[in-house]
């Protein structure tokens, strides 16, 4: 697939992903694997990655900070907030087969405040 193709699927996927999670999901084969490792849960085929996302019991919303691939490999940086709480930070691996997502694994991490003893080492990140 091309490039800019990719990019564009990707970014409509997230600006849809508030509020129209039926055009959100047509990025989704119709057989995609939608996988939390952390949780160990596993979604299996784009009917129920849409119900799930429906039934979903919080208003979700997303801010982008970086997406990188190339071919059928595709990485998403972002942060996500659950009803306006603390932004969780969120990597998301899209694998795409003829132009569609068939598989997505999504790593979520929770902010921690970094310990003073290896302050002389880091810079603060925006």
């Amino acid at each position: 697939m091309d490039e800019n193709a990719v990019r564009a699927m990707i970014k409509d996927h997230f600006d849809a992903s508030t509020d129209d999670i039926v055009r959100a999901s047509e990025i989704y084969a119709d057989e995609a694997v939608l996988e939390f490792p952390q949780g160990r849960e596993r979604i299996r085929g784009k009917a129920h990655i849409i119900a799930f996302r429906s039934a979903y019991p919080a208003r979700v919303t997303f801010e982008m900070h970086r997406t990188i691939g190339l071919l059928d490999l595709w990485v998403n940086e972002y942060a996500i907030r659950y009803d306006d709480t603390k932004p969780l930070h969120v990597v998301g691996i899209m694998e795409f087969r003829d132009g569609k997502v068939v598989r997505e694994r999504i790593y979520f991490g929770e902010p921690w405040d970094p310990p003073e003893w290896r302050a002389r080492w880091v810079e603060p990140m925006g």
